[in-house]
């Protein structure tokens, strides 16, 4: 079972996680709650925690800089303000959970690789407006690590393909998957100060999200679609495959896939 740790001195907060029943069979021990950092730690220090939910307050920022330099692959969940949206968030963590240690039939176990996989398909999920809000995309962005936010601006590419182009029709009974994770290994993952996220929207069009890398990248259009022709070039010759830019466009932000 999932073990949760949630750390706040906040008696309302407390109360209401421990009014809240139903946790084995949502796959969860029961949650333990924690009012200091020194026993949060300590906590940590004994238990194989999965995710942890961290009161607002500053008396926590020591805690919150352990937990994003030592604990990169802990899942993080929001404390709310009733029970019903709570367990709304539960249920999400759930999912995520489910899919970060899925079992996948690899002899080892990369946690690390499984948290990257499970992060794209959750841009992937934006990028095909599947997320119906923009404080939905927020949260599960927060909840998997991620550090992409939905108000950067950032660069979209739209990818068209022959649906009846031979290497699309002798491989795509596999599933999108695996063009995914080949389309992936020509773009990268970071290049030129972005961050890239490929998503197979359908047999006819992928989408390539450049994202700045960090805070100071501000990414040219001339630069990206300089960087999209020749990987698209590089498609074409290596993989027979040709693909064909559609659109590359600037965008304010992932709010904008949105469908709500």
């Amino acid at each position: 079972m999932y073990r949760l740790l949630i750390v706040t001195e906040n008696q309302t907060v407390e109360d209401m996680f421990g009014a809240m029943t139903g946790w084995e069979t949502m796959g969860f021990k029961p949650p333990r709650i924690r009012a200091t950092c020194g026993d949060a730690l300590e906590c940590m220090r004994k238990h194989a925690i999965d995710a942890i939910a961290i009161d607002d307050s500053s008396i926590y920022d020591e805690l919150r800089t352990h937990i994003s330099e030592k604990c990169p692959t802990m899942l993080r969940f929001p404390i709310m303000d009733n029970a019903e949206d709570q367990w709304r968030i539960i249920r999400e963590l759930d999912r995520m959970l489910g899919s970060l240690y899925a079992d996948r039939s690899n002899d080892y176990y990369d946690l690390p690789g499984a948290l990257v996989m499970t992060q794209e398909k959750l841009i992937k999920s934006i990028v095909c407006g599947l997320i119906p809000s923009e404080k939905e995309q927020a949260t599960r962005l927060f909840m998997l690590r991620c550090m992409e936010k939905t108000n950067v601006p950032c660069i979209l590419a739209r990818l068209g393909m022959d649906a009846d182009d031979p290497f699309l029709t002798s491989r795509w009974h596999y599933g999108s998957d695996r063009l995914e994770v080949a389309l992936r290994n020509f773009f990268g993952n970071v290049q030129d100060g972005m961050r890239l996220h490929v998503a197979v929207i359908s047999p006819e069009e992928v989408r390539v999200l450049c994202y700045p890398a960090d805070e100071t990248s501000v990414l040219m259009e001339k630069d990206v679609a300089d960087y999209v022709k020749d990987t698209v070039e590089q498609i074409g010759n290596y993989l027979g495959l040709e693909m064909n830019i559609l659109e590359l466009r600037p965008i304010p932000g992932l709010s904008v896939f949105a469908n709500a």
